[in-house]
């Protein structure tokens, strides 16, 4: 008879693999003089004169990156575990790998996204304690680079940098050639031959913030970065007019079109923007409208929400030429927040090295993520196959998230011990 049931977990285990290589010689072959050796063949090393596994390695980049775990914590953890694994040597191993393995991945990532039509951009601030020519207290930039809503395979790149300068964005994205969705800041006006498509959101919460507080609590809204917890309040009337201050009727405008467009999600492209015409067009008219009688002081709260949506009113519009656009580019901003996440826990990068093997590592959990791969499986493959595959264009290309390989052996929940080193599954390339 069946009583209960109940959940038993085998904590993580460290393994210490040792490897003999067997070498031979043929005896009749030494009598006439040939002395020539055979040898069994050894994975070759992930790092040279390094114990690192693949698998030890996703391990670490699995808890730093993709569960914010510091490496003072991984140490904590591996000695609570029988093992101990410096800190150090941790970070230098994340590091070596980024450099030699992953930005192969990084780079071919990199390349498709320069293909693609919509990117979103945003950047968020970090700091690099050692690092030639700046100061420990100076603030460097991690920027962010995803690909839209346009059906194909999902890109997240990071890049880290010393400054927010335009000069930035313009290098990562040269030689691209379509639509950018950003926030207003002035750098991305450096972009040639693009489009820029202004975050609503931006305007939005600047006209959230020109409420005062006391009258903030008696919006529906609680959260202004969430577009799910909008809903129709309609267009202010006359009497609305009356007894709403002028922020909040930028507010209601606002909420009004993120809820037209909300209802317009599961839309194609095409039909997206058919509607957009219909529905959003006569909401944005008689809102510039609105705001065209509006005078308000100028460093006032208000005067900053006003002089904001005035002076990104084109690009505010844009994303109505495609229906593949959004009306928010809080698609980056949740991107942004990821990384946020780490900083948090780990408060700085040692190095300008680590900073770039961090954005690296990044991009390649959250692309993992985006593409509904097994992450740790992901960083395993990568890992096990790139060391004798990295001067192959037909290998790496199997290891991208979007190669069939990688879908049917990442899909999964983790294994590490079906596809071993000394084992390997084959890589379907030639």
């Amino acid at each position: 008879m069946f009583v209960r049931e109940e959940l038993r977990i085998t904590p993580a285990k460290v393994e210490r693999i040792h490897y003999y290589q067997e070498k031979w010689q043929c005896p009749e072959c030494r009598k006439d003089g040939d002395g020539t050796f055979a040898e069994s063949r050894i994975p070759t090393a992930l790092i040279p004169h390094s114990p690192a596994s693949p698998s030890m390695v996703a391990y670490v980049a699995m808890e730093k990156i993709g569960m914010a775990m510091p490496y003072y914590r991984q140490e904590f953890l591996m000695n609570q575990l029988g093992f101990t694994l410096p800190r150090e040597t941790m970070a230098n191993w994340i590091i070596y790998t980024a450099e030699n393995y992953f930005y192969l991945i990084y780079d071919r990532l990199h390349e498709e996204l320069l293909k693609r039509d919509l990117v979103h951009a945003d950047e968020t601030i970090c700091q690099v304690l050692r690092e030639k020519g700046r100061t420990a207290e100076q603030t460097s930039y991690m920027w962010l680079y995803t690909t839209g809503n346009d059906g194909l395979t999902p890109i997240v790149l990071y890049d880290y940098q010393p400054s927010r300068k335009g000069s930035c964005v313009q290098e990562f994205l040269e030689g691209f050639h379509g639509m950018v969705q950003c926030d207003g800041y002035q750098g991305y006006n450096r972009l040639e031959d693009v489009i820029l498509v202004c975050c609503l959101a931006h305007a939005r919460r600047k006209f959230f913030e020109a409420v005062p507080a006391a009258r903030r609590k008696k919006l529906k809204l609680l959260d202004v970065n969430s577009d799910e917890a909008i809903e129709d309040t309609g267009l202010p009337d006359e009497e609305k007019l009356e007894q709403l201050l002028p922020a909040e009727i930028g507010l209601l405008y606002c909420n009004k079109l993120f809820y037209l467009e909300r209802t317009l999600k599961e839309l194609e492209a095409e039909e997206r923007k058919q509607q957009r015409t219909v529905l959003e067009q006569p909401v944005w008219e008689q809102f510039w409208n609105w705001l065209g009688t509006l005078h308000p002081t100028g460093g006032s709260k208000l005067g900053k929400a006003v002089n904001y949506a005035q002076n990104h009113h084109d690009t505010l519009m844009n994303y109505m030429i495609d229906g593949r656009c959004e009306i928010s580019n809080n698609r980056a901003e949740r991107k942004a927040k990821s990384y946020a996440v780490g900083r948090k826990a780990f408060l700085f990068h040692t190095s300008e090295a680590g900073a770039g093997a961090s954005a690296v590592m990044y991009s390649i959990v959250e692309t993992a993520k985006a593409n509904n791969l097994n992450i740790f499986q992901y960083l395993y493959m990568v890992l096990l196959y790139m060391p004798d595959y990295m001067n192959s264009s037909a290998g790496i290309e199997q290891l991208m998230p979007w190669s069939e390989f990688i879908k049917e052996q990442c899909s999964g929940i983790i294994d590490v011990e079906s596809n071993v080193p000394e084992n390997r599954i084959p890589l379907p390339c030639r």
